[in-house]
């Protein structure tokens, strides 16, 4: 069976959740299964690295057992070897199959995703990896006319939950991008407690002109709310005029975009 590295334990979305599961190929250390919200980053792609890797001796184990097993003068112990392998590769494609299902299972053929939820590594790297996968959702939905927009609100404010992190350094922030009537939701969760606060631009002043950006290309369509456990989140919509404001709303805080 593939050796892996150490993971921490990852839990599967509470039932309702927007995100896609995906199920890795290795387990947690206490030897449950880990999950991890399908799209971009460094464990996305370790975990395809991985699963390749299984299907690869998959497919050698099924050329070579038939040899073993068609051999009269193959010892019991050689029989013994070709069926574990034969049961851990088993298990391997197995997994791999659950997994690639898991993350169709949600999106029926013919259908997009209405919900996009990815996490992110506290690096300036994600803010560009967050904008090329917001861009691809905006094509799926035939929404692209909007992308440039759209891309230059997700960057002020992933820009800002990235420069202003107090989580450690192995925290996620996520993002989530919901289709509408006409435009795209955008959310930026963080573990930062602190709310962004538009000010009032000086004709020299550099404070502040990420949020006033915001303001300005969502029509004054963005806030802050709660979010259950520690931090916020912060969404923006970029639209069509009229379409509709969703709930939420500003509120106290220090730093600024």
């Amino acid at each position: 069976m593939t050796e892996v590295p150490s993971t921490h334990d990852l839990k599967p979305p509470e039932s309702g959740s927007a995100s896609v599961l995906r199920l890795l190929p290795w387990a947690s250390p206490e030897g449950r299964p880990a999950y991890l919200s399908t799209g971009g980053g460094f464990l996305a792609g370790l975990a395809d690295e991985i699963e390749e890797l299984q299907l690869g001796s998959a497919k050698e184990v099924f050329d070579v057992v038939p040899i073993v097993l068609g051999n009269p003068d193959a010892s019991p112990e050689e029989l013994r070897f070709a069926a574990q392998r034969l049961h851990e590769s088993l298990g391997d494609t197995l997994r791999v199959a659950l997994s690639r299902g898991l993350r169709g299972s949600s999106s029926p053929v013919g259908q997009v995703r209405p919900v996009v939820v990815e996490r992110w590594a506290h690096s300036p790297r994600s803010v560009g990896e967050a904008r090329h996968e917001l861009r691809r959702a905006l094509e799926a939905w035939g929404l692209d006319t909007m992308a440039d927009t759209a891309e230059l609100v997700l960057s002020e404010l992933l820009t800002n939950a990235v420069r202003h992190a107090h989580s450690p350094l192995d925290g996620e922030i996520e993002t989530r991008y919901e289709r509408g009537d006409g435009g795209v939701r955008i959310e930026v969760h963080d573990a930062n407690q602190t709310w962004p606060l538009l000010q009032k631009l000086s004709e020299d002043g550099e404070s502040g002109r990420g949020l006033a950006l915001v303001d300005a290309l969502t029509a004054s369509r963005w806030g802050v709310s709660e979010h259950e456990g520690v931090g916020k989140l912060v969404w923006a919509i970029v639209a069509d005029a009229g379409a509709g404001e969703p709930s939420g709303a500003t509120g106290p805080g220090a730093s600024t975009l």
